[in-house]
């Protein structure tokens, strides 16, 4: 009777370490892809939140033409004051980088951090008491989950400075209902506890690059951008508002042109309420 012979089939160790140096490559094609297009879905979601934002405001509009004077700040001062701040929001509305509403400070490796205003943040046209406690800002803000914002606005312009919120914190403690207050160096850092953003630029700002920013100087290491509005193309004919995270001295529309130099994230989700060419003038 005949022998029977198997033969027994493995991989050599050669064969191992192709495959390995396979799936290394095609990891190293595949992962950042998978990763980028989930960042990009996010920050998509989040540019979603300006248009939840200018909807809020724009419905305001509908019902009551005169709906983004409806602020304590407008209303508590005499009358002269009153008019003044009124004339001074007319014409921010109307001019080519709009009115801020608050500032978001991006640093690589840290939170966020969430101003009332900055030096470096398009202050000159800074309105961040709009907010306030009740009225059409304070409403459009909450509508559109900006939760926390208009409490850290308002604890910041109590505070007034690092050692304004230091001195707090001594007294005080850094529990609050709504946002949180981390101390960062000899400064401090102010963000709600809801996340206002779920991507990663608009958490914790771009991973590099920081070296070709222009618009703040000197500065290297952070940037800030505002929450930006303004009548549909600086025309308060048009009765609609438009918003944006705008770069220091950036234009949310050139009137010249119709284009606009809001925050481009290195994916390309313009966050301007313009669309495309609300960021086709962006510097960084």
């Amino acid at each position: 009777m005949k022998g029977k012979f198997h033969t027994k089939h493995g991989f050599t160790m050669i064969e191992v370490m192709v495959v390995i140096v396979i799936l290394g490559v095609l990891s190293a094609i595949g992962v950042p892809k998978i990763i980028g297009y989930t960042e990009k879905t996010k920050e998509k979601a989040d540019l979603m939140k300006l248009y939840y934002l200018r909807d809020a405001l724009n419905k305001a509009i509908i019902i009551n033409g005169e709906a983004l004077y409806n602020s304590s700040y407008l209303s508590s001062g005499d009358e002269s004051t009153n008019q003044k701040n009124r004339d001074k929001l007319k014409g921010f509305l109307e001019n080519e980088s709009g009115v801020t509403l608050f500032v978001i400070e991006m640093k690589g490796g840290a939170s966020m951090n969430v101003q009332a205003s900055h030096g470096s943040a398009n202050n000159t046209a800074n309105m961040c008491e709009l907010i306030g406690d009740a009225g059409t800002w304070y409403d459009a803000l909450k509508e559109a989950r900006f939760e926390g914002v208009a409490d850290i606005v308002a604890y910041r312009k109590k505070t007034n400075n690092n050692t304004g919120i230091k001195n707090d914190v001594e007294k005080n403690g850094k529990s609050h209902s709504t946002f949180t207050v981390k101390e960062d160096g000899s400064n401090w850092r102010t963000y709600p506890n809801t996340p206002m953003f779920i991507s990663s630029e608009l958490n914790y700002g771009k991973a590099a690059g920081l070296d070709k920013i222009t618009s703040q100087g000197n500065n290297k290491t952070n940037y800030r951008l505002t929450m930006s509005f303004q009548w549909t193309g600086a025309k308060e004919s048009s009765h609609s508002i438009e918003v944006a995270l705008l770069p220091n001295g950036a234009k949310m529309y050139n009137k010249s042109n119709g284009r606009g130099g809001a925050f481009l994230t290195d994916r390309g989700v313009c966050f301007s309420t313009y669309g495309d060419r609300g960021c086709a003038d962006y510097k960084y």
